[in-house]
């Protein structure tokens, strides 16, 4: 996100707060889950307030605009869309299942681009299994072994949130179990030693802000399961999704106040008893569903001394995934009349997927970051008003230091907003944004004589605008050590105190978020709303929370 946002429709859903409010549930956050969680409860009855900082709802679901352009903050394309899919069946029950979901191309939604070497990710795993034994022939051992733990992942779903059932499916799961606690980069030295082979199965990387050193098996390969099920984009964009949920929780009888920031969460004698305002005023309410960040959410709006000294030791000692910068670019050049499909690209300019995590941890820009590149322009055709006639509305994201002083600013400079109007700053941003457009001049030779517009965002500008500790969009590190029951479930140890977001067990992401809200609604109501809504197979996924 820019360091000045535009708002869009959803600010109809702000509304006015009295003096003295009580209702029976506040979420603080208007992301994907938050509101999921907020419709969900509106829905069965309860009076429910959504809070958020922001000027618009929607979280990291939102959208921009600026001279023609339209870009999203951090939705850019989705599993689980398609008959029986998980999204759909939450949005749905939600209230919103009007959205619009367009697909990618299922011969290649998404295209790695390696030294040497171009491949297409077709929907489904025999057919990528099938390209990938096709460029690596010599591999075929190895890549059976990968396809078979990505078949067991399939079959194993709810592993992720009933950690007990690990034992059950061993039988049928061996390997899912072998590798479930380990790192991604362990798993992989099992199928092959070829760095290419390895990098072209670890190539999604900047989707978890992880190197395969430090990521989890389940997240390497999960990322790459979610998306083989096929790959869509909502028609008209994350602003889509976010205002059809905010929509849908006023038509409820839900309420969002926007620009309206959360001080801290009341607790007494182990007990929510509701939140205090930046202003002071108190809304007073039993339940309350946090969807902020984790760590701000523990250690500041709850507080080290409302919880459990285990409880808050570990909340300090959770990391987080890196960050990413983004650059929005107005490409000339109209690409889908050019023939390109829609579709993504993930560019690695060399084979070493552990070098820019290195720099970018001890504060410097990363050399020739890796890029997840997506194409709103090639997604959404007839959304005319996502560039100029002749342009392409294009996205370059990739990992990024979170220090302030990586980017030539203080940390009180960040506190009070400072820090944008610091030519320092300003540099460090077109630099990094330079380091972007050279390694996407990979995908583009001529790049550099076609590039109209370009705007760079930090991860000091993700901080300012959804208060994510160090600026990260996919909330804790998807590490051996904070997967499945290491992971907060919806609820904590505080009554009326309940958790969503990407941070929980459902996992970072729009659907995990979206998950996180089901989960979270469903450990406040009496009942079986998780299977409701997901049905037995996907509802077992609550089970931990």
């Amino acid at each position: 996100m820019p360091e000045t946002a535009l708002t869009t429709a959803s600010d109809a859903a702000d509304v006015a707060l009295a003096t003295t409010e009580q209702c029976d549930a506040v979420v603080v956050g208007a992301g994907i889950g938050g509101l999921v969680a907020a419709s969900l409860l509106a829905g069965r009855g309860l009076s429910v307030l959504v809070l958020d900082r922001h000027s618009v709802a929607g979280g990291n679901a939102t959208i921009f605009r600026r001279r023609g352009y339209e870009f999203d903050v951090g939705l850019h394309y989705v599993g689980g869309c398609h008959a029986g899919g998980a999204l759909p069946a939450v949005l749905a029950a939600a209230g919103a299942g009007g959205v619009r979901f367009l697909e990618l191309d299922p011969e290649g939604y998404d295209e790695l681009v390696l030294p040497g070497l171009r491949l297409a990710v077709p929907r489904g795993l025999p057919r990528w299994r099938d390209r990938l034994v096709a460029a690596f022939p010599s591999e075929r051992r190895g890549l059976d072994r990968y396809a078979r733990l990505l078949a067991q992942m399939k079959r194993s779903l709810d592993v992720w949130h009933r950690p007990g059932s690990l034992l059950a499916q061993s039988l049928r799961s061996p390997q899912l179990l072998r590798w479930s606690l380990s790192s991604f980069a362990s798993f992989l030295r099992s199928c092959t030693r070829d760095p290419a082979l390895t990098a072209a199965l670890a190539a999604q990387h900047v989707g978890y802000a992880l190197p395969p050193s430090r990521a989890s098996t389940l997240v390497g390969a999960g990322i790459a399961l979610h998306y083989l099920e096929g790959a869509w984009y909502p028609s008209g964009g994350g602003q889509a999704l976010a205002d059809a949920l905010a929509d849908a929780i006023r038509a409820r009888g839900g309420r969002i106040a926007l620009r309206t920031g959360a001080r801290r969460i009341v607790v007494e004698r182990g007990r929510v008893q509701g939140v205090e305002l930046d202003d002071g005023r108190v809304v007073r309410a039993p339940v309350v569903i946090s969807n902020a960040d984790l760590k701000s959410t523990l250690l500041q709006l709850v507080g080290a001394p409302a919880l459990r000294p285990a409880t808050a030791r570990r909340a300090r000692g959770y990391t987080m995934a890196a960050p990413l910068g983004v650059a929005y670019v107005g490409l000339r050049g109209d690409l889908r009349a050019a023939g390109q499909p829609p579709r993504n690209a993930w560019v690695l300019p060399d084979l070493d997927l552990e070098a820019e995590y290195v720099q970018a941890a001890a504060g410097r820009l990363p050399d020739r970051p890796a890029l997840f590149v997506t194409i709103a322009s090639l997604k959404d055709a007839r959304h005319a008003g996502l560039a100029p006639p002749g342009i392409s509305n294009v996205q370059l994201m990739g990992v990024a230091p979170s220090a302030p002083q990586a980017w030539g600013v203080a940390e009180d400079e960040v506190a009070d907003g400072r820090y944008r109007r610091q030519p320092a700053y300003r540099e460090r941003k077109r630099e990094y944004g330079e380091r972007l457009l050279g390694v996407a001049a990979l995908l583009w030779p001529d790049l550099a004589g076609r590039v109209e517009y370009l705007e760079v965002s930090t991860p000091l500008t993700h901080r300012r605008y959804t208060g994510s500790t160090g600026g990260t969009g996919y909330g804790l590190a998807a590490t051996p050590d904070q997967m499945l029951w290491r992971r907060p479930g919806a609820r904590t140890e505080i009554a009326g105190l309940y958790l969503c977001g990407a941070s929980c067990r459902s996992g970072h992401g729009i659907v995990g978020a979206a998950l996180s809200g089901v989960f979270a609604a469903a450990a406040v109501l009496p009942g079986r709303l998780a299977v409701e809504v997901l049905g037995p197979r996907l509802a077992s996924r609550a089970a931990a929370g």
